[in-house]
């Protein structure tokens, strides 16, 4: 964070994606295209999940909400049977990778 000349602390990205630049790029492309998306998608790293990592032929991410955090745990995809919102699908949306159960 650096201080503005008002006096008052702001975020600022301090690294812009040095890999995949080209693909970075062409997503830039789409949401400049379809402007009504921009408030509703993000593109997302699966970085913090590759760290555990997470085998997602086994295992779903499962969110929720806390307050102002947003929970998510890895279940065995046999042992979730609820109703659910897919939250992030795959490269080819043939998969969803994270979801959320859907409101009672």
């Amino acid at each position: 964070m650096n201080g503005s000349p008002s006096g008052k602390r702001e975020a600022v990205m301090v690294c812009m994606p040095t890999e995949d630049v080209e693909f970075h790029q062409a997503i830039k492309e789409v949401f400049l295209r379809y402007p009504e998306a921009q408030g509703k998608y993000a593109l997302s790293s699966l970085a913090l999940e590759n760290r555990i990592p997470v085998d997602f032929d086994k295992k779903i991410g499962v969110s929720r909400v806390e307050g102002d955090k947003i929970i998510t745990e890895f279940k065995d995809r046999k042992s979730v049977v609820r109703m659910q919102i897919c939250l992030k699908w795959n490269f080819d949306y043939t998969e969803c990778l994270n979801w959320e159960e859907a409101p009672e």
